[in-house]
């Protein structure tokens, strides 16, 4: 059973990202199609245009064995909607995009199998957001985590400074490790190492 208040931030953020899809020609789709995979769980929303469709597949599990169960079902099921979306475009290539709502941030081994999901291009690209903690100083600003940085989304509506000269932005240790590895090994060696690990 659905804890209530999860369901209430899962409007949130359908609303959050219904705002930054129409910004790029997303469309709300009420009605979704059947398909003979899994159910959708409850709050399941697509948003679709002529070259995109993003999928917003709902979590009830935080831990590593709830996410990739629940990504294989997302992607099985967006599989099979990309596939009857080119057909119908007559094999026109469609961008897909997996939105998968975890109940709370990731930890230990759900956390790096988070990163495993996003790099993987099987399928679809693939984004996993989660709800701030209530004490944290920006939750009243935006209730979700990383929901600005689905890539189809384009860049949010924010005015920058002008800097003099370059400039490298602060990285965490993880993204500091898969950069190390790209500029030492290439990005097929990269990519074949994350997938191993």
């Amino acid at each position: 059973m659905a804890d209530s208040s999860y369901i209430e931030l899962l409007n949130v953020a359908r609303a959050d990202l219904d705002i930054l899809c129409q910004k790029v020609d997303l469309q709300n789709i009420l009605d979704l199609p059947s398909f003979e995979h899994a159910p959708l769980p409850i709050g399941t929303t697509l948003w679709s245009s002529e070259y995109a469709v993003l999928l917003f597949w709902p979590s009830f599990a935080s831990d590593r064995e709830g996410i990739v169960t629940e990504a294989a079902k997302a992607q099985g099921w967006f599989d099979e909607l990309l596939s009857f979306k080119e057909k119908e475009k007559r094999k026109k290539l469609i961008d897909g995009y997996l939105v998968l709502a975890l109940p709370a941030a990731p930890e230990g081994e759900a956390k790096e199998e988070v990163r495993k999901l996003e790099i993987s291009s099987q399928i679809c690209r693939k984004h996993v957001v989660w709800p701030r903690a209530v004490g944290d100083k920006n939750y009243n600003e935006q209730a979700w985590m990383r929901i600005s940085d689905v890539t189809v989304l384009g860049l949010p509506d924010v005015t920058t400074t002008e800097v003099e000269g370059l400039y490298w932005p602060e990285i965490d240790s993880e993204a500091q490790a898969v950069w190390d590895d790209l500029m030492s090994i290439g990005v097929g060696r990269t990519v074949q190492k994350d997938e191993r690990e």
